[in-house]
């Protein structure tokens, strides 16, 4: 008798697991003692548009108020061959920068002093607009509306002589 209620007792067992880690089943009773599982597709992720992005317009530098001292202005200097600085962040320094269709990845060295721990960061930001005056990002890690608007910092004029 316990030979027919192990084997059954481990089949129902079997039969209960939650499938942590797994993809998402549905299960379909078939005739018998089996469970056939069927994988159906979970709903696809909303796709976002994407601009086209002019990498050319990139290189500059680019600064935002900080916010609450409208006079002090913040943000990153891009240049050409994937290097990148800070502008006025004491605390994270940009080292370089590479775009992957219409998302910047701002790479960086973080921490507050010297003494402190330093660690990588990568910042991704999400390109909806880019002009030659004008870049607004919106920040994966931000609520979905949130948008940040960079002004590009012109050159000095180079003095004839």
């Amino acid at each position: 008798m316990t030979r027919i209620f192990l084997p059954a007792i481990l089949l129902l067992a079997a039969a209960c697991n939650s499938g942590e880690g797994e993809t998402h089943k549905d299960s379909v009773a078939v005739t018998g003692s089996d469970t056939v599982f069927i994988e159906q597709p979970l709903d696809p992720a909303p796709v976002l548009d994407t601009v086209h992005i002019d990498s050319a317009l990139l290189p500059g530098k680019w600064v935002q108020p900080a916010e609450g001292v409208d006079t002090l202005m913040l943000g990153f200097h891009l240049r050409k061959g994937g290097k990148a600085s800070s502008i006025m962040l004491e605390s994270l320094k940009y080292q370089s920068w590479t775009l992957k269709n219409d998302t910047l990845l701002l790479h960086a060295l973080a921490g507050y002093s010297k003494a402190d721990t330093v660690f990588l960061q990568t910042d991704t930001l999400i390109i909806r607009e880019l002009s030659d005056t004008a870049l607004r990002v919106h920040p994966v890690n931000a609520a979905q509306e949130h948008l940040e608007t960079f002004t590009r910092l012109a050159a000095p004029k180079k003095k004839k002589k």
